[in-house]
């Protein structure tokens, strides 16, 4: 199914053989109002850009905007799945993308994989309705790594495709002209990559479903389009934003189908280039593994589908068959995190006795300073929780809630965890020694997760230790 959409333009320019090459993203301007009234007019628009050229998969002298094709990590032109299991992936890259790929330290390292006593955790197999999916052949823990997996292509996702397209094509397009246009160069470079795969990879990408098969894709881009995952580590300067530059097709994971209320969650790993997948509650034998392809798992059940629309079916999980029990605990689930929004630290904070209408104040440390105590600490818990400030309660609420919807693996539920566990930090500092006990248990949750659930090296990884290096340094809590 679909999972990022994936388009790339005749608009980049010439790819080069030659590494010194200088490669500029402009292309003539053509009168499309007049070419498209002319037999074969459009025609002359894509014969005056030239399809990529493969590059020598070793090198690493490209200009930096240069689109080049090349296997990563790097195999003999004649190598197999038999002898590199691990596998690689056919690229449509820039000569800077390759680069960045290449040199996270490790690259490529080997890919992880399940624990090796026992069998094999999934099958991919027929689903009901669905087509073909990946289901649990033995029951799977929380935490559990269920696949890493290189992808068998990396082409330019459709974000990084829109960012360049108008360098390249400019007078009278009309927006579906353009995309006409992108398409067609697009099923042309597919052609070139699917040639190059592993005759392996080949039959699998052939056997993908393809929910773009009306809309002038071409079979192997439209296969891409349906199949793609966000790869995004490795983002061009002129991608808008945030936005992706790439995205992957891969052999198996692939094969994963959505649902609302998913049991499984994803990562990519930059040093092994690889996308890995764990169970995110327990997983049964006989289960299908699902994810999610859609933002927003909290949203009304009429707002989720609507998000579906272009992924051509109808999701039927627990949650969109029972809207009139999950629609209500999300709009909860909902209020409860704005609740927990407004970090509540005792240590730095004055708060108004709720009895007394006095200014509290613990001072540094907890019960050392201005206030009285034991007493002026349940004050202040008080005073907190009154003030809809006291995070702890709501956070644990939502967790239970969250738990009864199947949304263990949401990010929302990751943020939840934090809460508690800063909350409960908050509180053990204050000097409540009994709830040490209750404290120890959610933070050893919210390790564990973490343990688990962002142990991927990427640059969102990268992102948080910064930021975290930062708030120490500033002496802040993380």
């Amino acid at each position: 199914m679909k999972r990022g959409f994936l388009n790339k333009h005749n608009a980049f320019g010439k790819a080069s053989t030659q590494p010194n090459s200088v490669i500029k993203h402009e292309g003539p301007l053509f009168d499309l109002s007049a070419l498209s009234k002319e037999v074969g007019g459009l025609q002359k628009v894509m014969d005056a850009f030239a399809s990529p050229k493969v590059i020598e998969t070793k090198s690493l002298d490209h200009p930096e905007d240069a689109w080049i094709l090349t296997a990563l990590p790097s195999q003999a032109k004649d190598a197999t799945l038999a002898d590199v299991p691990d596998g690689w992936a056919e690229c449509f890259i820039t000569g800077r993308a390759k680069r960045a790929i290449t040199s996270v330290p490790g690259f490529p390292e080997a890919l992880p994989l399940p624990d090796p006593a026992r069998p094999k955790p999934y099958e991919i197999v027929k689903s009901p309705g669905k087509g073909t999916g990946m289901f649990a052949t033995r029951n799977i823990e929380w935490g559990e790594l269920i696949i890493a997996e290189r992808p068998m292509l990396v082409i330019p996702a459709i974000s990084q495709v829109e960012a360049m397209a108008a360098k390249g094509f400019a007078k009278n397009y009309t927006l579906a002209q353009l995309r006409q246009a992108q398409m067609k160069e697009m099923e042309s470079t597919m052609e070139i990559l699917f040639n190059r795969m592993e005759r392996e990879y080949q039959e699998a990408y052939k056997k993908l479903w393809n929910c773009h098969e009306n809309d002038g894709s071409g079979p192997l881009f439209g296969i891409a389009r349906t199949n793609g995952f966000v790869i995004d580590d490795y983002n061009e300067p002129n991608n808008p934003g945030d936005r992706p530059s790439y995205s992957g097709i891969f052999k198996d994971c692939s094969r994963i189908n959505h649902s609302c209320r998913p049991n499984a969650d994803r990562a990519w790993d930059s040093p092994t280039f690889s996308l890995q997948f764990r169970a995110c509650k327990p997983i049964k034998k006989g289960e299908e593994i699902t994810i999610t392809y859609i933002e927003g798992l909290t949203e009304p059940t009429s707002n989720r589908q609507n998000q579906l629309t272009s992924y051509a079916f109808t999701c039927t999980c627990e949650a969109c068959s029972n809207p009139e029990i999950s629609d209500p605990r999300s709009k909860e689930i909902k209020e409860l995190l704005v609740l927990t929004a407004f970090t509540f630290n005792p240590m730095k904070m004055a708060w108004m006795n709720p009895r007394t209408g006095k200014e509290l104040n613990l001072g540094e440390p907890a019960g050392k300073g201005k206030g009285k105590g034991k007493k002026d600490m349940i004050d202040l818990d008080v005073a907190a929780t009154e003030s809809g400030h006291n995070m702890i309660e709501p956070a644990l609420k939502g967790l239970k809630l969250m738990e009864e919807e199947g949304l263990h693996g949401s990010s929302e539920y990751e943020y939840l965890l934090k809460k508690v566990s800063q909350g409960y930090l908050s509180v053990l500092e204050m000097g409540f020694k009994e709830k040490d006990q209750e404290l120890e248990k959610w933070v050893k949750k919210y390790e564990t997760y973490q343990k688990y659930f962002k142990s991927a090296r990427n640059a969102e990884s990268r992102r948080e230790e910064n930021e975290k290096n930062k708030s120490t340094r500033n002496g802040v809590d993380a």
